[in-house]
Formats: structure tokens, sequence, C-alpha cells
């Protein structure tokens, strides 16, 4: 499988590296890219194509070797795993995973909502009234949120290819990561670390900046955060915009507090046992991967972020405003730091599992 893995991906990697010489306009990055959220926008078509070349052909001995040699060859597909990710891919992931968990959240609520009224709770009947009446009044009162919808699908219709393309490497990072962790950690016992909670209540804090700026786009009041009109960090949004573009950042708002909900529970008691309240399915204990997967998939999916937020930082027009820059971006921390909560959340749960499961088995 590991081989299959691997000679699939260097395929996949040389004919791109063909695709890209033999039609040089399907060349997604260099200078010339509408896109400047990653290394990859320093990277011309001609470096590009040689360095896709050359990790095609490393791939492939990686293919060759991964059962001769399979220490160097997980070494080798470690240092492939970080090329897809830090260099080629980007931090256009994550503002699709940021528009994506949008309605997530909103399906959260409702769904929240819709327990609190079967559990015959006055707060939900109130919200299950007012919720839909505000849409209604939304959509009827003002065409701000039609327009915010035709602002998001403009959006993703102009840059989507260029999207597609980060998520390709992506992909690629994580398929050759996948095979160098068979070859270093999968047989490896995994010891509780005693750092999980700290590092999880950190990683939670990240999107706290990000998101409460965000959310007060929906008051009287916005905050600013980054103006890419002016290149500088602004505490005090001088001209929020219009409607749709305040519903934007809303919601965008809503998907951070969604992360730090979803964060947080990887150390509270709903992160292992589904709360009684739920319907059905309260009191059962929370399948494992049913946490991991996608926190391992946010934490990739900043990680990719970190090279073009660092570069962004180091553009601006002074430290204060690269610093800033981090705080409302902090991918760079934020990704291992969350890759490290639920490396702990794994661990816990999978040594806590142990020893249930010999019960069963003498029983």
């Amino acid at each position: 499988m590991r081989r299959l893995t691997a000679s699939a991906i260097s395929a996949a990697t040389l004919a791109v590296a063909a695709l890209w010489w033999f039609v040089p306009g399907s060349y997604p990055y260099g200078a010339a890219a509408k896109v400047t959220v990653g290394v990859n926008h320093w990277i011309e078509r001609g470096p590009g194509v040689g360095l896709m070349a050359a990790a095609g052909v490393l791939g492939v001995l990686v293919a060759l070797g991964v059962r001769s040699w399979p220490r160097l060859a997980g070494a080798v597909a470690g240092v492939l795993s970080a090329f897809f990710l830090l260099v080629m891919s980007d931090a256009s992931v994550l503002s699709s995973v940021g528009y994506a968990l949008i309605p997530a959240a909103l399906l959260g609520i409702a769904g929240l909502v819709a327990v609190g009224c079967v559990r015959r709770r006055p707060v939900a009947y109130v919200l299950a009234v007012l919720l839909p009446a505000g849409l209604v009044a939304s959509l009827t009162m003002t065409d701000a949120v039609a327009r915010y919808l035709v602002n998001v699908a403009s959006g993703f219709g102009e840059f989507g290819g260029r999207i597609a393309w980060s998520w390709a490497m992506a992909i690629a990072a994580v398929g050759w990561a996948w095979l160098a962790y068979g070859s270093f950690a999968r047989e490896r016992k995994a010891a509780v670390p005693g750092w999980g909670r700290a590092v999880t209540i950190a990683a939670a804090l990240c999107p706290v900046p990000y998101g409460v700026t965000r959310l007060t786009w929906a008051t009287p009041w916005p905050l600013g955060g980054f103006d890419p009109r002016t290149g500088h960090i602004t505490l005090i949004a001088v001209e929020a915009g219009d409607a749709a573009t305040r519903i934007q950042g809303f919601l965008i708002g809503l998907s951070a507090v969604l992360a730090l909900v979803l964060t947080l529970g990887l150390i509270s008691r709903w992160g292992e046992t589904v709360p009684r309240w739920v319907p059905r399915l309260g009191g059962r204990p929370v399948p494992v991967m049913l946490a991991v997967g996608p926190g391992v998939f946010g934490a990739v999916a900043l990680s990719v972020s970190a090279p073009g937020v660092l570069a962004g930082a180091v553009q601006m027009g002074s430290w204060l405003d690269g610093v800033l820059f981090v705080v409302m971006f902090p991918c760079p921390i934020w990704g291992p730091l969350l890759g490290a909560a639920v490396f702990a959340y794994w661990a816990r749960r999978r040594t806590a599992e142990k020893p249930r499961s010999a019960a069963v088995a003498v029983a």
C-alpha cells in the first residue's frame, strides 16, 4: 500500500511538471499570479517545473526503496511532505476552509436550537422564532445577504482554480507524511504527555483576536484588522464596508468561534463522551477519529498558511504592523500547537481504551 501510494503521488507530480513545462499558461504560481499568500508567489515557472520534477524523481526512489530501506525512504518522504506543505501549497487552503466552516457553524447553531426545543428549553423556543424571523427580514428588507452570496460565489469563481492547485499540493503533503509516519512512528508506543492541557488551551486561544475582531462587524462599533488597501493593521475600522461585507466578516468570526469550541473539546468531557442531552447518542463514547481527523486536517491547513503569514509580516510597513499581523493570523504557532493538542488527545484516548479492550477480551 505504501509503495502504491508513493508511486501514485510521484506519477502525479511528474505529470504536473510536464503540464507546466509544455503548457506555460497552466502554471498557477509566480509573481504574475493573483494569489500572493505563500512562498510559491516567488517561484517562477522554470524553477517550479524543476522543483516538481525533482520531487517526482525522489518520490520514485522512495517507492523503489520503501521495503528495502524503510528508514531512508521515510526520511525522504518527510522532506517531500515539508516541500509540498510549506513551499508549493499556501494560505488559500485555510481561506477556503474558513468559508466552509461558515455553514458548519450555522448548522451547529440550528442543531443546538432544535435540540433545545426537543428538551423543552424556553430559550430555544425564543431563538427558534427570532432566528428565522431575522433571516426573513434581512431577505425582504435588504439585499445584503444576496450580495454576500454573490461576493462569495464570484470570489471562488475567480480564484477557484488557483485554490484547487494549493489543495492538490496539500493532499500530496499529507500522503508523504503518512508514508513517513509509517516508517518511523507507527510501531512506537505513544505515552500520554503531561503538557496536553496547556497546549490545547494555548491552541484554543489563537483564533480569539481574529474572531473578536470579525464578530464586532455585526455591531455599530466594528474593530479593524488588516486593511489590504493601506497594508496596515488598524484597531478601529474607519470604513467597515457595506452590509454584505459586514455579514461576511461576522460569519467568518463565527468560524473562529467554532474552531475555539472544537479545540477545547480535546480536553473536555464532551470531547470523550457525547453529552447526555444529545438525543439517542447521549452517553456514548466519541469515536477517536471523529476528533483526530478534523484536528489533523486543521493543523495541516494552518501549517500550510504559516510561510505566507510570515512573508506577509516581513513585508509590512513597520515592525508593529508585522507583529499585529501575526497576532491576527497566528498560523506559525497555531498549526503546531493544534497538532500537538490533537496528538495529546489521541495518546490519552488510546491509552484509556487499551485497558477497556483488555477487560472486554477477558470477559
